[in-house]
Parts: structure tokens; sequence; C-alpha cells
């Protein structure tokens, strides 16, 4: 499989609207449209880079993504980066793709002088794991009920 990892774009947006549905955890799957929003706010140019979207693409189809912010925190010396969302096409999975877009996120952050990353996962621990990282914490979250 010949596979390119780049920087996502606006004309990824159905593919990627597919894997997000894919990666629902909240209590409903998100509709196109707030997804739309969203898929902008994080496409949108800003003086400090805080949303990195990487995709993974297998010959002109898309099969994974990548979001990853970055940013400074008031605890912690330099910029400091969290991978959001890792998603891999559940026809795709264990064929290394989940592991080239961590090398991506990894690469940019060392050429960007990012002193930690970090990850939240309910899903699979043991993915993190394999690659350095260190379970330091518990990830907490409620849902708020906007009605």
């Amino acid at each position: 499989m010949s596979l390119t990892i780049r920087r996502g774009q606006a004309e990824d947006a159905h593919a990627l609207f597919g894997l997000a549905r894919q990666y629902q955890t909240g209590r409903e799957p998100i509709g196109r449209d707030e997804f739309l929003v969203a898929l902008d706010n994080v496409l949108r140019p800003r003086e400090q880079e805080t949303n990195v979207l990487f995709v993974a693409d297998a010959g002109g189809e898309v099969v994974g993504y990548s979001l990853m912010t970055v940013s400074r925190l008031l605890h912690a010396p330099g910029l400091t980066a969290h991978l959001q969302e890792i998603v891999v096409d559940d026809a795709s999975r264990g064929h290394g793709i989940g592991d080239r877009l961590m090398q991506a996120n990894e690469h940019y952050c060392m050429g960007r002088g990012v002193r930690q990353l970090s990850a939240s996962t309910a899903r699979i621990g043991s993915f993190y794991n394999h690659r350095g990282f260190e379970a330091i914490g518990e990830h907490y979250r409620k849902i708020l009920d906007l009605t």
C-alpha cells in the first residue's frame, strides 16, 4: 500500500466526516453541519498555529487522520502538544497507518521545539504504550446537558 501523510485540507471533508463518525465517543455522532464548522475552524490559518491536521492518503483515498493541538500551558515550560484524535479506517487497520500518523505528529513537534506530546484515550492504551507514551494520570469527561 502506497501511503502518504500530508496536511489535511478542505477537499478532504467528505472522507474525514466518515472517519470522524467511526471515532464517535459522545452520546450521539456529529452531524455534517457541525463537522463542517469544526473542520473550518481546524483549517483556519492562525498567527500561532494551534491545530494540526494530518491525513493518511492511500492512492487518493483518505484512510486515516490525526488532529493535534499545540499550545502553551501555565505549568509546563515551552510549547506542548496534545493528540486530540487519531483515527484509522476500520478496513485499513493493521497496516502501520497509525504509526505513520504518530511519526508525522512527533516530527512536527520536534521541528517546532514542542517539549511535550500527550494523548488521552479510552480505547486502545496499548497503541500509545508501544510508542513510548507512559500513563501519568486519568482522563475524565463530563458531557453537559445544554437543553
